[in-house]
């Protein structure tokens, strides 16, 4: 990965073999929605089913459960929704269920009772375990399974461009300019969208943290503007513009690994066509 001249840190080669194994699960549990817009008929429609992606994003903050919940939750209910056609009447039951088989796999008591009051979806709390028992047979559900998620690839991604931060000397403001909670507060509302279930999680991840990386950098060159305009003669302010443009060179140097990575491991030029189609990524 050294075609660009950038620093490949011992410690990336973990999280390379790290990302190459999760890159053939990936295919595994990807999604592939093929939910109507609108529909006169007895079926779920796209909107239903971010409708009830949107109440287990609720239910995660109720719970105070982490990330990976929602997430794994999320790739139940959708890999569901691929095999099997259901009535819109169910859709909140399969929805909560897949929450519930989430949580208990990711070793987070919940009531089913209780999930199902708070849920307000309309079923009981033996439907839930039932409903429970139906997508955990059609998805073939092994206990301790932990399926491959966007979540799986962010967290990966953001790790080898905080080492690759580290070794050019800009570990600590990567860490300040590029915030864990917040990406995943912005991928939890990527996942919602039905239109980029079926996209790659690890393309969907890259791109995400690409675009926030970019937009961090040209907040760099905003501020180093506003400090040379201000106060052009102070030296402190010549420091800090001077500053300022050695950490834009180098999370652009970060950018530059991301681009290498794109080449090696993912489809040619798919960061241009993942922008085109995921503009909802940008606007959040």
């Amino acid at each position: 990965m050294g075609t660009s001249g950038l620093p490949v840190p011992d410690a990336i080669h973990p999280l390379l073999e790290q990302l190459q194994e999760a890159l053939v699960l990936e295919v595994k549990y990807q999604p592939n929605l093929q939910l109507p817009t609108m529909s006169q008929t007895e079926e779920i429609t796209i909107g239903a089913r971010d409708g009830s992606a949107h109440v287990l994003r609720c239910l995660k903050v109720w719970y105070d459960l982490p990330s990976d919940v929602f997430f794994v939750a999320i790739n139940l209910m959708d890999r569901f929704l691929t095999k099997m056609k259901a009535r819109p009447k169910h859709m909140a039951c399969i929805s909560v269920s897949a929450f519930h088989i989430a949580a208990v796999q990711l070793a987070q008591s919940l009531d089913a009772d209780h999930l199902v009051s708070i849920s307000q979806c309309k079923c009981t709390g033996g439907d839930l375990k039932r409903m429970s028992e139906v997508i955990q047979n059609k998805l073939e559900w092994a206990p301790g399974t932990q399926p491959i998620t966007s979540l799986t690839f962010l967290r990966l991604f953001n790790a080898m461009f905080r080492t690759v931060a580290t070794e050019l000397g800009s570990g600590e403001a990567y860490t300040s300019m590029i915030t864990e909670s917040e990406l995943l507060l912005r991928l939890e509302m990527v996942a919602c969208d039905g239109n980029c279930a079926s996209l790659k999680p690890s393309e969907v991840a890259l791109v995400l943290l690409c675009i926030y990386l970019d937009n961090a950098v040209n907040r760099l060159d905003t501020n180093t503007d506003h400090t040379i305009s201000v106060t052009v003669t102070s030296s402190s302010s010549a420091i800090n513009a001077s500053v300022t443009t050695t950490r834009k060179h180098q999370m652009l140097r970060v950018l530059e690994f991301a681009v290498e990575l794109q080449k090696l491991y993912f489809r040619y030029k798919f960061l241009f066509y993942a922008r085109s189609c995921g503009c909802c990524i940008k606007q959040i």
